[in-house]
């Protein structure tokens, strides 16, 4: 039905009070011009406009209940357009995140070298704990060997330990996206780390010296082993020697070394012969590596060694090449499960591959996987057919041992695994004293394959003599077709710093969620304020289109409210195809007149009526507004077959309807 109910004096009150506080309680400021004042004032006015109906419906006892709703503008529609943007433009951030990943990138930058980098100065100067552990392998039947009463024996002697400082000098930046520098690797004593042994403990070892220089001339002519041999003799040479730890290892002052040269010129250039010594000589040595910047996987990589970028004693690549090979301080990036990684030291004289193994494991707060020596390392060519360039001039020593004699200032030297791990059996047979042990004596890198960041290293690498036929010096003789090994070192870093630990825990472990988390919390904010926003604008545009009705509504409210007045019946309502059918007979309404003084009030007191009636429009009972969706010649025909709302009936009720409308409008003025 179409009832409309509300309390009008507290309308009024509110209104002015409202407009009182506006006002200042002094009425109009006729000088504000604030929408917020000038919507109170309208408001006021409509109030007191509608009050004499008010009074005339106590009056005569007439249930005047309608409704004076707030006129509110639309201002939330900017609100839900910014809300939209943001949501498309939090959705977009996602659609970005997901698309460049920005943690890459930003680990891609930090991984290129520039100077002062934070990467570039972890790589020139390490601050690791990194360590060689050498191991003596003491002679302890030197006279019963040399008198071929029994074959060789030795003990293992050690650890003596030293700290690696290992530098990079006088880098130079190149326009090639490389840098090159200068090696360097002093070692300091580590006592407190070598169980008990000192640098001055005595041993027994092999004269390297002598050893050497004779397997260089066992095929030269006669007069030059004659010349020789009274050297060796003059000298009082022998081929086993007692001397100190630390003599062996990092060398004495030797005359046969220095008249050597006179036999052998630019043979060497020291007068000092130790093993360790002259592996960590970088004296002559400059390197070239990778910045990183065109490729930052590559960054800390081998580009050159000495300016090539293969070593000149092996002629195949697959011996000879380094470049991407890794000198231990940083590995490749970004490593698949399936590559392989090179690794190359001076003290090896090779580039050497590593591959993958076993599960991952944790160092710290970091987590990496073990990387270990590619199979059959050192077979020379038997197993892998790859490995024959690793022959020397053609000759390929036992399995197991590599020739490294161009390294070793064209010493006799070979290397091995620990004990002659992995190698051809005759290599233990013809040495007592060799128990080789995988579990002590494998090598193990463990490497963070996204950065390469080396977590724990463990190089074990054994130094041996390997000598061919002797027997044309007395002396040495004995070493014919002999490897005899001399020590074995393991090149160290059990873990990495604390404070570096932390760091790269942050880089590598923390950082890395922020991928996930921006994706996610972009998305769902971008959906959550798009849901919102459309939601928010479909409750806004129902409530709108409930408050705003059409002209037939507002007339339709109009017309019952007289009608009410009038004393007609409350509950019957017209409808708004009937207010269209009463519409359309305003033509011939009776028109009263008036004077014009009359006249002008009235015009203003039905201006206000309207604006109050189009200001706050009429809400009908949507279950009882029956003409909804009907329509209107449907109507027409019911009310010319209705009973109760006949054509005739219809025309008599609008003529009433107007005629008290007007009536009670024109008395209202009067009594104003």
């Amino acid at each position: 039905m179409g009832i409309i109910g509300v309390n009008v004096p507290n309308v009024i009150q509110r209104s002015y009070r409202q407009t009182e506080r506006h006002t200042g309680g002094h009425g109009y400021n006729d000088s504000a011009v604030d929408a917020d004042q000038e919507r109170e004032r309208e408001r006021y006015d409509t109030a007191m406009i509608l009050s004499p109906l008010y009074l005339h419906s106590k009056k005569y006892n007439i249930p005047l209940n309608f409704t004076i709703t707030d006129y509110r503008t639309h201002r939330h529609v900017p609100g839900t357009f910014l809300l939209l943007a943001v949501g498309f433009l939090a959705i977009t951030t996602a659609v970005l995140v997901k698309v460049f990943q920005p943690y890459d990138l930003i680990f891609k930058w930090k991984l290129i070298m520039a100077e002062g980098g934070e990467i570039f100065n972890l790589w020139a100067q390490p601050p690791v704990d990194l360590y060689i552990k050498i191991y003596l392998f003491n002679i302890t039947n030197a006279e019963d060997f040399l008198a071929g009463r029994e074959q060789l024996k030795v003990e293992q002697v050690g650890p003596y330990v030293y700290k690696e400082i290992m530098t990079h000098e006088n880098v130079i930046f190149n326009e090639n996206d490389t840098m090159s520098s200068s090696p360097s690797h002093p070692l300091v004593w580590q006592q407190h780390l070598s169980e008990g042994r000192r640098e001055d403990d005595p041993v027994v070892m092999l004269n390297i010296a002598m050893l050497a220089i004779s397997h260089l001339t066992a095929n030269h002519p006669f007069f030059v082993r004659m010349a020789l041999k009274t050297l060796l003799v003059s000298t009082k040479s022998e081929p086993i020697v007692q001397t100190t730890a630390k003599e062996f290892m990092f060398g004495y002052p030797s005359a046969l070394a220095t008249l050597g040269n006179t036999f052998l010129p630019n043979w060497i250039s020291f007068e000092k012969v130790g093993l360790i010594d002259r592996m960590y000589d970088f004296s002559t040595d400059f390197e070239t590596f990778y910045t990183g910047k065109s490729n930052p996987a590559e960054s800390g990589l081998y580009a050159t060694y000495r300016g090539e970028a293969s070593l000149p004693q092996w002629e195949n690549e697959h011996c000879s090449n380094i470049e991407h090979a890794s000198d231990g301080t940083k590995f490749k990036s970004f490593l698949l499960p399936n590559e392989t990684v090179k690794f190359f030291r001076k003290s090896m004289c090779r580039p050497i591959h590593l591959y993958r193994v076993g599960e991952k494991k944790k160092i710290g707060s970091l987590s990496g996987y073990s990387y270990v020596f590619e199979d059959n390392a050192f077979d020379n060519g038997v197993t892998n057919d790859a490995n024959k360039c690793f022959c020397r001039k053609g000759y390929c020593q036992p399995v197991g041992l590599i020739d490294v004699t161009d390294c070793y200032y064209g010493f006799p030297i070979s290397l091995s695994f620990p004990h002659f791990m992995g190698g051809d059996v005759g290599l233990q047979k013809n040495i007592t004293g060799m128990n080789p042990d995988p579990a002590i004596h494998s090598s193990e890198f463990i490497i963070q394959p996204e950065s390469g960041l080396p977590l724990s290293l463990s190089v074990k690498v054994q130094i041996n003599m390997h000598f061919q036929n002797l027997n044309n010096y007395q002396a040495a003789s004995k070493f014919s077709h002999l490897t005899v090994p001399m020590l074995w070192f393991e090149i160290m870093m059990p873990k990495l710093p604390d404070f570096l630990d932390s760091r790269f825990n942050f880089y590598l472990n923390l950082l890395p969620l922020v991928n996930p988390l921006s994706f996610w919390s972009a998305l769902l904010l971008g959906v959550s304020l798009l849901g919102y926003a459309i939601t928010k604008a479909t409750l806004q545009m129902s409530n709108y289109a409930r408050k705003t009705t059409t002209i037939s509504e507002r007339k339709f409210a109009r017309v019952n409210l007289i009608k009410n007045l009038s004393g007609g019946t409350p509950t019957q309502a017209l409808g708004a195809c009937e207010m269209k059918f009463i519409n359309d007979r305003q033509g011939v309404k009776h028109k009263i007149r008036r004077s014009n003084n009359t006249d002008l009030k009235f015009q203003n007191l039905h201006r206000l009526s309207k604006l109050a009636l189009e200001i706050e429009p009429a809400l009908s009972d949507s279950e009882e507004n029956n003409d909804e969706g009907r329509n209107c010649k449907t109507v027409y025909s019911n009310l010319s077959i209705s009973s109760s709302c006949s054509t005739a009936e219809l025309n008599n009720e609008v003529k009433a309807l107007d005629s008290f409308e007007q009536e009670l409008l024109f008395n209202n003025v009067i009594t104003s």
